[in-house]
């Protein structure tokens, strides 16, 4: 019979009480005060998580190199530069965020890659104090707690 190594699933475990943070709207409205990057939308968490691993640029490439994609993808830094600004353009709020980012191509030319490096970014990155999320607890669509609030008239 095959035993669990609880020792391995120890360690991935968070520390008790690190993921989940209780509190009420008004405990939630400081901390957006205090650090308002708490409430941004997917597009500009997006950017931050991407921006959070720095750039490098080449004298003898136009476009920069993000750290974040360059240890898994290599030779395409044009198409991930677009990719970068689609984001960057969205996340200062251009009519930009209001459109789907679509990638087209041929086989093997990286888009599910570069999708599974974006995913498994953000639940890294969604586990760090930088990056972490805040949902409504009863609600089961996980919705951000600033929709408790009602909309300007």
């Amino acid at each position: 019979m095959a035993r669990f190594d609880t020792d391995w699933l120890s360690k991935h475990q968070p520390p008790q009480g690190a993921w989940n943070w209780e509190g009420t709207l008004a405990d939630y409205l400081i901390k957006v005060q205090q650090t308002p990057s708490i409430a941004d939308l997917a597009h500009a968490r997006i950017y931050r998580m991407i921006m959070s691993h720095g750039i490098e640029r080449l004298e003898t490439q136009d476009v920069p190199r993000y750290n974040f994609f360059s240890k898994d993808i290599f030779g395409i830094d044009e198409t991930i530069n677009e990719i970068v600004e689609y984001f960057a353009a969205a996340a200062r709020g251009m009519d930009i965020r209001r459109r789907i980012l679509l990638m087209m191509g041929s086989p093997g030319t990286g888009k599910s890659t570069i999708t599974s490096i974006l995913k498994k970014g953000l639940e890294e990155y969604s586990r760090t104090d930088e990056g972490a999320l805040y949902a409504i607890g009863f609600c089961p669509q996980q919705e951000e707690p600033l929709h408790l609030l009602p909309e300007a008239a």
